[in-house]
């Protein structure tokens, strides 16, 4: 995958994280206390920065939602190049 392609995604995976938190009504402080993780850590992740699917999983569990509702992003994949 080219490597435009790949931090476009990256970025849409922090947006939908972000969109999530919102949603949620959470701030960064009390989400990270219900995942325990770093509030600073999820600012990082909200912009793509040093993600990983088990840390997906537990901020999902935080949100409330199932992991696939993270990677639920609007993304064209083009499969003849794969």
């Amino acid at each position: 995958m080219e490597l435009e392609k790949k931090e476009e995604l990256i970025n849409k995976l922090g947006q939908k994280l972000k969109e999530l938190k919102t949603e949620s009504n959470l701030s960064y402080r009390k989400l990270a206390q219900r995942c325990n993780l770093d509030h600073a850590d999820i600012k990082k992740y909200e912009k793509g920065v040093d993600l990983r699917f088990l840390t997906i999983v537990e901020l999902a569990k935080a949100y409330g939602v199932h992991p696939k509702e993270i990677f639920d992003i609007d993304y064209e994949i083009d499969f003849k190049k794969i």
